[in-house]
């Protein structure tokens, strides 16, 4: 199974509800996605690097002929690299989709409203969600946004936790601690290998400046 198409016909469009599937089954899905993910992301990388040494021997060449080469290769590599990031942002989706069934599945000896919710999802839900899918102009993030919208676990971390583990929710905070500027690469890695989360070491929480204080104060006194 490779394109959308095929995976999101093998869990929404069978005659088997979604409580059906066991989570071992969906899980073995999960993985095959993940190969695939892989084999995109190293595919990406080796595109990567002849996109560097192509452009880097185009500037280096002072000949006309060669250039009008090097930039017809590379006009060829940027088609093919968008082709590819368009795959790579559909298997993401299907692994994120995959995951959210499988947790809601495992929670189906609990609440009944969970199975509700799985058995219940109609012709509309499953054509936008399907249509948010294939559009590669959709990123992942909002995409998994809806998709938590459709199965009623918008805003619950323990389907976070259940894609990609508890290490790796902490690593992304570290990541946007470090896209601020709140952390350097060094301090970032031993965060991510401690166990030591964003949130321990109070990173995001600015300390307002003195003045800032004393204006608040100065308020606060007025009102009283």
């Amino acid at each position: 199974m490779s394109s959308a198409g095929e995976v999101f016909d093998w869990l929404f469009k069978r005659r088997r509800r979604l409580t059906d599937f066991k989570p071992e089954e969906l899980r073995r899905e999960e993985k095959r996605m993940e190969i695939r993910e892989n084999q995109l992301v190293a595919q990406q990388e080796k595109f990567d690097r002849e996109k560097e040494d192509i452009f880097q021997n185009g500037a280096k060449t002072k000949s006309l002929v060669r250039r009008r080469m090097y930039a017809r290769r590379f006009n060829d590599l940027m088609g093919r690299i968008r082709l590819l990031d368009r795959e790579l942002s559909r298997v993401s989706k299907e692994i994120m989709t995959l995951s959210r069934i499988r947790a809601l599945v495992e929670r189906t000896k609990n609440p009944k409203s969970v199975t509700g919710i799985l058995n219940n999802l109609t012709d509309r839900h499953l054509d936008e969600l399907q249509a948010l899918l294939e559009d590669d102009k959709i990123g992942e993030e909002f995409y998994l946004q809806k998709l938590d919208m459709v199965l009623g676990v918008a805003n619950d971390p323990a389907y976070d936790a259940a894609e990609i583990g508890n290490e790796g929710l902490e690593v992304l905070k570290t990541w946007e601690a470090m896209d601020e500027g709140e952390m350097e690469f060094d301090e970032g890695l031993k965060s991510a290998e401690t166990g030591i989360g964003v949130k321990e070491k109070g990173i995001g929480r600015r300390e307002k400046p003195a003045k800032e204080k004393e204006a608040d104060e100065d308020e606060e006194e007025a009102a009283t």
